[in-house]
């Protein structure tokens, strides 16, 4: 082989090998930050916490940019995760952050922890904005997706204590057989009952005895003076 074909060869095969690392690079996915669990049902006003990631589809991240930004949820508290140093730590305040992994990663890698309370019913969400995903000193990606929450109603509980009331309420008096509330009667006035004798009549034979004494007194009196 003359020194022209080698030097067609080796051009043949620069070519091929930059067509391939070409193509490589042109089917690699883009790395993106995600929210987990991405989506969730809880109770108005309950406390939840959701974690902060990027998916590095195969890239080697090194550094992430963003904001997280809360809809109908309230930021309680935003921790680091262990293995990553934030040049600018987000807070519940400002949410802006800019972490950097030592050694960058090759593997799906969390970055925070949120503690949220959940808002009014409806849905709720959290996402990012400003989004900015540096691998070996050149930006590699700018995309993320957030979480979409169902925030319910609070159930209300109804008591039923029992009712008392204030009021004494009364039985009516028994009606008392007539008989109960019969005087019974000794044998002497059971006889008279039985003979039909009256003891009013005692009252008026004493009247007339007294009054016949009372005439037959003045009577003689009266002739006692004529004589």
């Amino acid at each position: 082989m003359n020194m022209k074909n080698i030097k067609i060869n080796i051009i043949l095969g620069v070519i091929f090998l930059s067509a391939v690392a070409f193509i490589g690079i042109a089917n690699a996915d883009s790395p993106s930050l995600y929210v987990s669990p991405s989506d969730l049902s809880k109770n108005a006003g309950s406390v939840f916490n959701a974690s902060v990631g990027v998916n590095v589809q195969s890239n080697k991240v090194c550094v992430i940019e963003g904001t997280l930004v809360f809809n109908n949820l309230t930021c309680q508290n935003i921790t680091l995760d262990s293995g990553v140093i934030a040049q600018v730590s987000p807070t519940c305040n400002n949410p802006y952050y800019l972490i950097g992994i030592p050694s960058c990663a090759v593997a799906n890698k969390e970055l925070l922890t949120v503690s949220v309370k959940a808002g009014v019913a409806g849905t709720a969400s959290i996402s990012h904005s400003g989004v900015d995903i540096i691998g070996e000193g050149v930006s590699i990606g700018s995309s993320s997706v957030g979480s979409n929450y169902t925030i319910n109603s609070v159930p209300v509980v109804v008591s039923n204590p029992e009712v008392t009331s204030t009021e004494e309420i009364t039985s009516p008096e028994p009606v008392q057989n007539l008989e109960e509330k019969t005087t019974p009667i000794n044998s002497e006035q059971a006889s008279l009952v039985s003979t039909g004798f009256d003891f009013s009549n005692y009252l008026w034979i004493g009247l007339t005895i007294l009054s016949t004494i009372i005439v037959g007194i003045f009577f003689i009196k009266k002739t006692k003076k004529q004589n």
